[in-house]
């Protein structure tokens, strides 16, 4: 029998494969068709993106761009030429790239051709993977969830705000005497810092009106997997990947189509950092889809 993480593997190829083909176009192939060709729900696609790979689709981008930036540069006329060759506007742009990723220019590889070549095929492949963070122990429990309405503003992923972010809601919610629980939900890998988050509220009285940067919105019914990460918010990615290499371990469970729910179970302004409780909630299904 396959294993689940072969099978992973197997979707993610197909993914690269089509990034691959689509290498140099302007913007980006849209991480939507990538989900698409790896049969990964759009939620979940960047995050099990990079924790095989060991980058995100941008990084690949950017790395298979250099290694064919380095290749042309053997052949290319001048760096200029090799850059735009390679899908980079200027030559500026690539020596930028190059340097941080070789620590050397273009200009100095170029003199150095068995340098180049060793630079170029480093830049092929990937640096790291799951093979390199396997999953530790996590506590899980499957549990059964029913939608829950909730009072929802959307960011682009301003960490630094959710403090303020939540106030807003439980100014708007009239306070926190009906507040029933804290809601958060990473609408795809919150590594990806141009992404989009929803902060959310419970509530046990719904407000008359919202005001035009608010909606309401129902959580997805169903079974998710569940674990308990304990102490500051700065580590609860690392957890959330965690959980996600967990569940690539099971042989009946799969990522469903819908967010993760994260259940913020303290306020921060009360509790010890270190005692703090966030319940993870990852929606799964017992299929996988074809």
């Amino acid at each position: 029998m396959i294993d689940r993480q072969t099978q992973v593997l197997a979707r993610i190829e197909r993914a690269v494969a089509l990034l691959q083909s689509h290498l140099f176009d302007s913007p980006p192939l849209d991480l939507a068709k990538l989900a698409d060709a790896a049969a990964l729900s759009p939620f979940h696609f960047h995050r099990l993106y990079r924790l095989v790979t060991g980058e995100t689709c941008a990084q690949t981008i950017s790395r298979l761009r250099l290694a064919a930036g380095a290749r042309h540069l053997s052949a290319a006329a001048t760096v200029t030429d090799a850059a735009l060759q390679a899908g980079f506007s200027s030559s500026q742009a690539f020596a930028k790239a190059m340097k941080r990723q070789a620590h050397l220019s273009p200009s100095q590889l170029r003199d150095d051709p068995e340098l180049l070549d060793v630079i170029a095929g480093r830049l092929s492949h990937p640096a790291s993977g799951m093979a390199a963070n396997p999953p530790g122990w996590l506590s899980v429990e499957l549990v059964s969830l029913a939608p829950m309405r909730l009072m929802t503003v959307r960011t682009e992923h301003l960490y630094p705000d959710l403090f303020d972010t939540y106030g807003m809601l439980f100014e708007q919610a009239g306070g926190p005497e009906v507040v029933q629980a804290i809601i958060g939900m990473p609408r795809d890998d919150s590594d990806n810092q141009a992404g989009q988050f929803d902060s959310a509220l419970l509530l046990s009285e719904a407000p008359r009106e919202l005001p035009d940067n608010l909606f309401w919105q129902d959580s997805a019914q169903g079974d998710y997997l569940r674990t308990r990460h304990l102490g500051s918010f700065a580590g609860l990615e690392a957890t959330v990947d965690n959980l996600y290499l967990t569940l690539l371990g099971m042989d009946d469970l799969w990522p469903a189509d819908s967010p993760c729910i994260y259940h913020y179970l303290d306020d921060p302004e009360m509790v010890e950092e270190s005692a703090l409780r966030t319940d993870i909630y990852l929606p799964v299904v017992r299929s996988e889809p074809q």
